[in-house]
């Protein structure tokens, strides 16, 4: 974006009380919506006299003390703008989950996570304050969850161009500050991302090739907790043993309704395997969650600290 327009849509979103950062941030619709509302919303209760709305002179910016607006901005989307979602939705030949984006207006996803796996995963009632970490966000529900839970910052990454996308038409339409990049578990690092005061690891762990590796780069970056949940198995057999099994060709999967073959599962392992790999990398009170959603593990780093984003004046291209 040209500095100077930048500049120009700073001082813009500065005036009705949004962030700075929306800017560069934000999408087309977002932009839009987001700067409507905000506006629309300000100078209609200067209009009627109420709210504390006063002009700096001096400074030229509007300010006011304003109360946080606790209705989502995807209800009260305008026909041609829901329709513009719509066609948005459509366009897209695949969804994994169902998100609401609007009353009446759900994203197509086969997998329902607000019934199947938020009461189970272990989420904290509260996020206040917390940096957090969505890694294989997919779409984004667990994202936006987080972020409504009160969390400061919400970073996603997913290694596939199609999620992220998809995962911007929900972030435009919930008004959602969370951040999608497109980049893998393996990438991640203290340098280019900063700390973590929570990382959510759903669904990931039986995709990957190297799961040692990938725990090791979690615990590398995480200062509080790690919430994990994966595909496992457990045989009487083997009792407490760790075990894992290799699937070098992938395995079925997808709803019952649709099964298909997915050759990205390779590691599958049982309750014990994940315990122990976990304690390897360095985790400490380790707990896992029982439930029907898979194996859910709750675990923390050694000496808990504050999440920190990533030191902007050492990016990794210095």
């Amino acid at each position: 974006m040209n500095s100077a327009i930048e500049r120009v849509l700073g001082y813009v979103y500065k005036a009705v009380g949004l962030a700075a950062s929306t800017v560069t941030r934000a999408g087309p619709m977002n932009f839009v919506l987001s700067l409507r509302h905000r506006t629309a919303a300000l100078f209609g209760r200067a209009r009627h006299g109420s709210g504390d709305v006063r002009l700096n002179s001096a400074q030229g910016e509007l300010s006011k003390e304003r109360e946080v607006m606790s209705e989502p901005l995807s209800a009260r989307i305008e026909p041609s703008q829901r329709q513009w979602l719509q066609a948005q939705i459509e366009r897209e030949g695949y969804w994994f989950h169902r998100i609401e984006l609007a009353p009446d207006l759900i994203t197509p996803g086969w997998s329902d996570p607000l019934t199947q796996k938020l009461p189970f995963f272990g989420l904290p009632e509260r996020m206040d304050g917390m940096r957090v970490l969505d890694v294989g966000c997919a779409e984004g529900f667990f994202s936006f969850e987080a972020e409504r839970r009160g969390a400061r910052e919400v970073i996603a990454i997913d290694s596939f161009p199609d999620s992220v996308r998809r995962f911007n038409i929900c972030r435009a339409a919930l008004d959602s500050r969370a951040t999608a990049f497109l980049t893998n578990v393996y990438d991640l690092s203290l340098r280019a991302f900063g700390t973590f005061d929570l990382i959510m690891f759903f669904g990931v762990l039986y995709h990957l090739r190297n799961p040692i590796l990938a725990l090791e780069k979690l615990f590398s970056i995480c200062c509080g907790r790690l919430l994990l949940q994966t595909h496992g198995f457990e045989d009487p057999a083997i009792g407490d043993q760790s075990m894992a099994r290799f699937y070098p060709f992938g395995i079925e999967s997808g709803p019952p309704e649709k099964r298909s073959w997915d050759p990205t599962v390779f590691w599958v392992a049982n309750g014990a395997c994940i315990r122990d790999m976990l304690a390897h990398v360095g985790f400490t009170d380790i707990e896992q969650i029982p439930g029907p959603a898979g194996h859910v593990f709750r675990a923390r780093v050694p000496t808990p600290s504050a999440g920190t984003p990533p030191d902007q004046t050492k990016a990794p291209w210095n």
